[in-house]
């Protein structure tokens, strides 16, 4: 090196042989790896938000809708609980309202009356059966099951059916029906009847069985 290259400084002067410089020896260079990480990191990134939002949507049915579910239910159970409670104490204080009732009521029954245990039983046999069909009565019923309907001018067939009804009425045991002061008139053309009837009615408790069954056994005996 001449002291013109060195710029006439002589600490500029290289000391020893020439320098061997390195180059790298790498032939080629991939110009399109960081494309495919660009891309590849895109694909993942996608694939990671639709998993997130399947897995909200999971959540969000699979999970929160089903407890507020649960909650409802609970919600609606409990209310139910304390409706049914409510009836509860309602109908044993109902109880004790009709007990006390009973008990007062029967103080004002005669001794006849007191005896007979079928008012209630009598009264909707009455409804179902009788008064449908039949209007302008009077009833009597007496301590040994007898019940007798009185009917006014009512029509002869009404009589007639309400009969065969009173005859399926398992409450009943026995029943006849006897008819007075018969009258007819004609409306538009067909002639109708109308009757005084008298049903007497037997009322179907265990001592009317117990006495039929009595009787038949005197009548076997007699025959003997």
């Amino acid at each position: 090196m001449s002291k013109k290259e060195t710029g006439g400084n002589p600490l500029n002067m290289q000391i020893g042989g020439p320098r061997k410089v390195r180059y790298p020896d790498k032939e080629v260079i991939n110009f399109i790896g960081g494309d495919n990480r660009k891309k590849s990191d895109g694909k993942a990134l996608v694939i990671f938000t639709l998993f997130m939002a399947a897995l909200l949507v999971f959540i969000y049915f699979g999970v929160i809708k089903q407890l507020d579910r649960i909650d409802e239910a609970e919600t609606i159970y409990k209310e139910a609980k304390i409706t049914l409670d409510e009836y509860k104490t309602k109908n044993e204080e109902l109880a004790g309202v009709a007990e006390e009732y009973n008990a007062r009521v029967e103080m004002y029954y005669t001794d006849e009356e007191s005896q007979y245990s079928n008012r209630k039983e009598i009264i909707d046999m009455l409804n179902e059966d009788v008064l449908p069909y039949l209007d302008d009565l009077s009833v009597v019923v007496s301590a040994d099951n007898q019940i007798s309907i009185y009917a006014n001018q009512a029509d002869f067939e009404s009589v007639s059916m309400v009969l065969d009804i009173l005859k399926d009425d398992d409450r009943i045991y026995y029943v006849n029906v006897t008819t007075s002061n018969q009258q007819s008139s004609e409306e538009e053309g067909s002639l109708s009847y109308t009757v005084d009837a008298q049903y007497e009615i037997t009322w179907n408790t265990e001592d009317t069985l117990t006495e039929t069954d009595m009787t038949e056994e005197s009548e076997v005996d007699e025959d003997a």
